[in-house]
């Protein structure tokens, strides 16, 4: 009979799946193994410990994340805005069990007991996604007069609020609230026209 093979990808899609019933906590290798319907062979042949495990789950969901909004940072300030929130509802809605893993928050993931491979390329990745994130803050802070904190509620934390409400209570998150955040956003960066 021959042997079943189980890729990363399929271990990791497990431990993500987790979270819909809880918290990070909730990832453990034996949880895993009964979710993925692997031996405990197949999942500590790839992440020795639970710290690995945490490691990679979270880095995998940010790099997937991250990958797909950077080419958006190259347009104008508020269009690049627009876009970037229009994208974060998109990516969030077809990768549910990622954006869960993302909007636990890094603390959950215990990322001080991770290996120290998994920790660099966590701060690299960290790094250049607030590079650019500081970089549009500035440029749409020229553009529309704003201050800091308002560009990133307006930027950052609207999207982020849009999704939570329905990943917070494993529900879908409906098509079209991409273009509700969108719109929401060009109209708080776009100065109005003078009276």
């Amino acid at each position: 009979m021959p042997r079943l093979v189980h890729d990363t990808s399929a271990i990791l899609d497990a431990a993500a799946r987790l979270l819909t019933a809880g918290s990070a906590d909730a990832i453990t290798i034996a949880s895993v193994m009964r979710e993925a319907g692997v031996s405990s062979g197949s999942v500590y042949h790839r992440f020795p410990n639970r710290a690995a495990l945490l490691a990679a789950v979270w880095n995998r969901a940010a790099q997937r994340f991250h990958t797909e909004l950077y080419p958006l940072f190259a347009d104008e300030p508020v269009a690049a805005a627009a876009a970037l929130g229009r994208r974060t509802v998109s990516w969030c809605r077809a990768n549910p069990a990622d954006a869960r893993v993302l909007l636990a928050g890094l603390g959950s993931f215990e990322p001080a007991a991770w290996p120290a491979e998994s920790r660099r390329w966590r701060e690299a990745d960290q790094a250049r996604w607030e590079q650019r994130i500081r970089r549009l803050v500035t440029d749409l802070k020229t553009a529309t007069g704003l201050q800091t904190a308002e560009v990133l509620l307006i930027v950052v934390d609207l999207p982020y609020a849009a999704v939570r409400r329905y990943l917070s209570v494993n529900r879908e998150i409906p098509a079209t609230l991409e273009g509700t955040v969108e719109r929401l956003i060009q109209s708080q960066l776009t100065p109005a026209p003078p009276q």
